[in-house]
């Protein structure tokens, strides 16, 4: 993987998942995607430690909204620690965050000992993937390695919710909905 992106299921969506403080992996997920640099890619960790390296710092529903729903396809963007590669945050002063609920994501992030980009397995501005056959459909010719996981069970993003800046606020919702991040927060969004 060093160096290069791989596809493989998560719990939402296949996924490139590449070493995200590789600068030459990270720039081959854009070039495979066909994604405009100026757009950030979330990164995915195998543990709260490892989350907590790539934020400056975590506002207080940070933990109260991992508690609730990771590991699990909720995303996070929070304010990103010094270090972490600004290409994946495409110049922000922020950082998307989540912890699947994916064993497979998880042992390699661990076994990698880094985060893992996290954007999904299609061409920019296409239906993300749901199997590996979709995933070759789309990269077959773009991509050194494609984990078949079989179909992914429940099809759908992960929920990206901003917590910097103010309230909290959804930027895409997805398989969490924006009435269960109110009900765990006691709040509207």
């Amino acid at each position: 993987m060093r160096g290069q992106a791989i596809a493989a299921p998560t719990d939402t969506l296949y996924g490139l998942l590449a070493d995200a403080g590789s600068d030459s992996a990270v720039q081959s997920v854009f070039r495979i995607k066909g994604r405009p640099r100026t757009k950030p890619i979330l990164l995915l960790v195998e543990s709260m430690d490892m989350a907590e390296r790539l934020a400056a710092r975590f506002p207080p529903e940070f933990e109260i909204l991992a508690q609730a729903f990771w590991p699990g396809p909720l995303t996070m963007v929070v304010s990103a620690a010094e270090g972490v590669h600004p290409v994946v945050t495409a110049g922000l002063s922020t950082v998307a965050i989540r912890l699947p609920d994916s064993p497979v994501v998880t042992a390699i992030a661990k076994c990698a000992g880094r985060p893992l980009t996290g954007t999904s397995a299609n061409r920019s501005g296409r239906p993300g993937a749901r199997s590996a056959d979709e995933v070759q459909a789309q990269l077959g010719d773009r991509i050194p390695l494609i984990l078949d996981g079989g179909p992914v069970a429940e099809p759908v993003p992960s929920t990206i919710l901003a917590l910097v800046g103010g309230e909290p606020r959804i930027l895409r919702e997805g398989a969490v909905a924006a009435r269960e991040i109110e009900r765990v927060l006691r709040r509207s969004l």
